[in-house]
């Protein structure tokens, strides 16, 4: 009886159990390279990011421009730093003249998407007027948000939970170029 009982267990583990066996081993192997793939994605896919909190002062405009100004050569995007600055001093500004609470300066660079995104977050949740016509020559004010109109390739405002996000896009063909020792991402 138990040589009985031991032949159907090796029959049983031999028919059943080593195919099968083999079949998750192969489909691991499948999964666990397609996951080194997913992760290999990923990493590239997720750019660089820096984040800045600014005083709400006309300081930050300065400030400001200088984060724009030594990421964007530590990224290898100096070809975007003069429209970047304008555009980026356009939207502090305004956080500043209008708004009110802290500020935070977020910009992010995605190789693959190829876009440079800068925002500025305050605490006021009114958003600017996208469709205000441009000053007039002889108007102080009144022409940033045409100005970032015009040179990103998009933008936008949403509200947040504690105010809101004006945004903008500046395309970015071909690859970034990294600068520095380390060559690392700064986030958040």
């Amino acid at each position: 009886m138990m040589t009985a009982l031991r032949t159907r267990c090796v029959a049983v583990r031999d028919g059943v159990l080593l195919p099968l066996c083999r079949l998750l081993g192969r489909q691991a192997a499948t999964v666990a390279a397609r996951v080194a793939q997913l992760a290999r994605y990923l990493r590239r896919a997720r750019g660089t990011v820096v984040s800045q909190r600014l005083e709400p002062h006309v300081r930050a405009v300065p400030q400001a421009r200088r984060i724009i100004r030594t990421e964007l050569a530590r990224w290898g995007l100096p070809e975007h730093v003069e429209i970047a600055e304008l555009l980026v001093s356009e939207l502090v500004t305004n956080a500043v003249q209008h708004a009110w609470g802290p500020l935070h300066l977020r910009m992010s660079h995605s190789p693959v998407d190829r876009t440079l995104r800068c925002d500025v977050a305050d605490g006021c949740p009114a958003a600017p007027p996208a469709d205000r016509p441009p000053a007039r020559t002889d108007e102080d004010h009144g022409r940033g948000l045409h100005l970032v109109d015009q040179l990103s390739t998009r933008w936008g405002a949403r509200h947040t939970a504690a105010g809101k996000t004006v945004w903008f896009e500046l395309h970015t063909p071909g690859r970034a170029r990294r600068r520095g020792a380390c060559g690392g991402e700064s986030d958040r």
